[in-house]
């Protein structure tokens, strides 16, 4: 059997590893793996031994003469000790002229010095960008708790007074809890459709599936269902829309998008009127637009918004809107709002044609 400390063996393994490595043979012949070259951009061709990768990882005399007093600092504490390995974190000079900090190992193995390098900036961008979807999923995990708690509890009461003979309302205030009820429960059900989609997404077993999607056709059933629990707010949906009337996406994103969009209207406090749905359709791009130009109601507070799409959606408050948010933003589109004078207010759902294409 070949011994797994050559020069070949090692240099063989080092290009199918992921993390950035550079091999010495001897203190005279430097290797540096696929990795290192992707990530650091130096070759064979630019540094030849240690010497060539202390001048060119830190250009700065000084701090290379710090970096190389420390890492025969450490070196000789590992020796004391009996270790063949330590680490120092440097700021390394790319080979683009960028810095980045690395957390470098190096590892005496016979004849061998294998340094590996960590991309210390890269992996605090990931932990920020991990904590953040953190952040995000308890956030939409306590909208959802609510925005479903809510209603099974008025279910609760509604079936208790019922149960104790109590429900003696007028028909008019029985059908308008019904109404009440019908609208969370939908609205809770595609709060949980849109939680299940995301998990799904996040787990990998979601397959997204762009289709031919006829929008007078879709909304037309979307209407349908919404119809009655409209009617209550006296609202109506009026389609212009522009030939083609059709959207290349997929089909579920989509209805959880306009759904959410349409019970948050259906919520909101505004007096009834007409909800205008338009399409656009752009050399790269097509989008589907709800226009709510509705004056709002004497009690409605008006919430601030700023530039910052996400912030926007959060600052309403709604599970749906920020889940549909996500999920549209992560598959070749935008959910974006316009807040307009006197109350108007425009939602987009933007999807880039070439990219789903």
């Amino acid at each position: 059997m070949e011994n797994i400390t050559s020069a070949d063996s090692f240099f063989k393994i080092a290009d199918i590893m992921v993390t950035p490595v550079i091999i010495v043979n001897n203190g005279r012949y430097l290797y540096c793996n696929n990795a290192f070259v992707a990530d650091i951009g130096y070759t064979t061709d630019d540094i030849s031994d240690l010497q060539d990768w202390f001048q060119k990882a830190y250009p700065d005399v000084d701090y290379q003469n710090e970096i190389i007093y420390c890492r025969d600092k450490r070196r000789g504490i590992a020796e004391k000790y009996g270790r063949s390995s330590f680490h120092l974190e440097t700021k390394v000079c790319c080979a683009d002229g960028s810095y980045y900090w690395y957390d470098i190992y190096e590892t005496q193995l016979d004849n061998l010095t294998i340094l590996t390098f960590l991309n210390i900036d890269a992996l605090e961008i990931e932990n920020n960008q991990l904590n953040n979807a953190v952040q995000q999923k308890n956030l939409l995990l306590s909208m959802v708790v609510r925005d479903v708690r809510d209603p099974l509890f008025d279910i609760k009461v509604l079936l208790d007074n019922l149960a104790h003979n109590k429900a003696d309302v007028e028909k008019e205030q029985f059908d308008r809890i019904i109404f009440d009820l019908a609208l969370h429960v939908d609205h809770a059900t595609n709060l949980l459709n849109a939680a299940l989609l995301r998990s799904g997404i996040e787990r990998g077993t979601f397959s997204f599936k762009p289709d031919l999607i006829d929008l007078e056709a879709f909304l037309t059933k979307r209407y349908q269902n919404l119809k009655s629990r409209l009617a209550q707010k006296n609202i109506r949906l009026l389609f212009k829309l522009d030939v083609p009337k059709i959207m290349f996406y997929d089909r579920f994103i989509l209805e959880i998008a306009f759904v959410s969009i349409i019970n948050y209207i259906i919520l909101a406090g505004k007096q009834g009127g007409d909800i205008v749905i338009s399409n656009v359709e752009e050399k790269y791009f097509s989008s589907l637009i709800i226009t709510d130009d509705r004056l709002p109601n004497l009690d409605y507070s008006e919430q601030e918004t700023n530039d910052n799409t996400s912030r926007i959606f959060e600052g309403f408050g709604d599970a749906g809107l920020i889940n549909a948010e996500k999920m549209i933003g992560e598959h070749n589109g935008k959910l974006l709002i316009y807040k307009k004078r006197y109350g108007t207010t425009i939602w987009e759902i933007r999807i880039n044609k070439y990219n789903v294409l």
